[in-house]
């Protein structure tokens, strides 16, 4: 009748290992794939970058001296859980916290929305798409593409300056809502996407042709995204 292995217990297996402990391991198709994974745990937690601190008793809990024989399993486990979320929340906290643009950027952008808001007089092109990017090409060295848009009208447009720069800016009619596009001439956009500023949904996008476009107003993000997505093809 064959004995039963003396396999390490799974608290041990990450410590250093005794001669007799790294034979058996070696051999053992228990031992040996659970000491690897939990060097491969503590190899990339040690490999993370810390925006935040794992708090020191964590940490003990999974280096000190609570790994001896006598604690119970189920608390190495929590304190290997709980590391792993400090350092997951740590890694992904920074793109958590990106915006598809800058707050001020997007307060800026959505200000001027409010402020020239169904001020028609204020423009200074009316048009067609050709018409009015051949006036941006004359007065800003750029020639903007503004493509039709599915239910949307194209109302006229003007010069404008977001984040210092001298902008184009064409305002849409889409079901009775108006709408602010916005083409800037500087890559400001972090990731395509939507936030709110001022009470105004603002979506961002990278302009294939260089610069960013925007469009601001009070449709809903995936809308307004759709819409901007037609305006570049």
């Amino acid at each position: 009748m064959s004995s039963t292995p003396n396999h390490i217990a799974v608290e041990d297996l990450a410590e250093p290992l005794t001669k007799s402990q790294q034979d058996h391991v070696a051999q053992c198709p228990l031992c040996n794939p659970r000491r690897q994974a939990l060097l491969e745990v503590r190899r990339a937690v040690g490999a993370l970058p810390r925006a935040a601190e794992v708090p020191a008793a964590t940490m003990e809990l999974l280096d000190g001296q609570v790994r001896a024989r006598r604690v119970p399993r189920r608390f190495v486990a929590l304190a290997a859980a709980a590391v792993m979320a400090v350092a997951a929340a740590a890694l992904l906290l920074p793109m958590a916290r990106r915006s598809a643009l800058d707050a001020p950027l997007a307060e800026e952008i959505a200000l001027d929305h409010l402020h020239y808001e169904r001020r028609l007089e204020a423009a200074e092109v009316r048009g067609t798409p050709d018409e009015i990017a051949g006036f941006f090409e004359r007065t800003l060295s750029r020639r903007p593409h503004f493509a039709d848009l599915e239910a949307t009208s194209l109302l006229g447009g003007k010069r404008c300056r977001i984040g210092g720069r001298w902008s184009a800016l064409v305002w849409l009619d889409r079901a009775g809502r108006w709408l602010s596009l916005f083409a800037l001439p500087q890559d400001a956009v972090h990731r395509r996407g939507c936030t709110r500023a001022a009470g105004v949904n603002v979506c961002a996008a990278r302009d294939p042709a260089g610069g960013s476009r925007v469009l601001a107003g009070n449709l809903p993000d995936a809308e307004l995204l759709r819409l901007l997505d037609e305006s570049l093809q």
